[in-house]
């Protein structure tokens, strides 16, 4: 399986932990494969900043994402996401390494579901997915 997790998965596991945490550890722990791109790395450290933390969290929590996935250019394209052109970059990223599942809190990205054989799901979905595969 192949698996992208958009910028607020790995918000959620820096900042609260454990669910998010133990989903990604479990994807891992499975041997999917983990993509991201230059651009959720990106928008983490934008997030985290706006946030008011400190550079240095951003930058572990950067580095921790290269370690455990592999980084996937997205090619130019046209395709956007209605109601939120700024999630475009994601869904691309999705779509080029050819995951099996976006996993997204995002509700612009979750209307497409499924989208060119993409299945994108929630954290909660997700974590059901990975428990029924026996992986928590």
């Amino acid at each position: 399986m192949k698996v992208f997790f958009d910028t607020n998965v790995y918000i959620a596991e820096s900042l609260l932990g454990r669910a998010a945490e133990r989903m990604i550890n479990a994807t891992s722990a499975a041997r999917w494969r983990i993509y991201c791109s230059t651009h959720v790395l990106g928008e983490i450290q934008t997030v985290l900043l706006r946030l008011g933390f400190a550079k240095r969290l951003a930058t572990l929590t950067q580095d921790r994402i290269r370690r455990r996935s592999s980084l996937v250019t997205p090619p130019p394209s046209r395709q956007a996401v209605p109601g939120d052109p700024n999630d475009s970059p994601i869904l691309r990223a999705a779509l080029a390494c050819g995951a099996d599942y976006l996993v997204t809190n995002d509700r612009h990205l979750l209307e497409l579901n499924p989208c060119e054989g993409l299945e994108i799901v929630s954290m909660d979905r997700y974590m059901r997915i990975i428990r029924e595969q026996g992986l928590l």
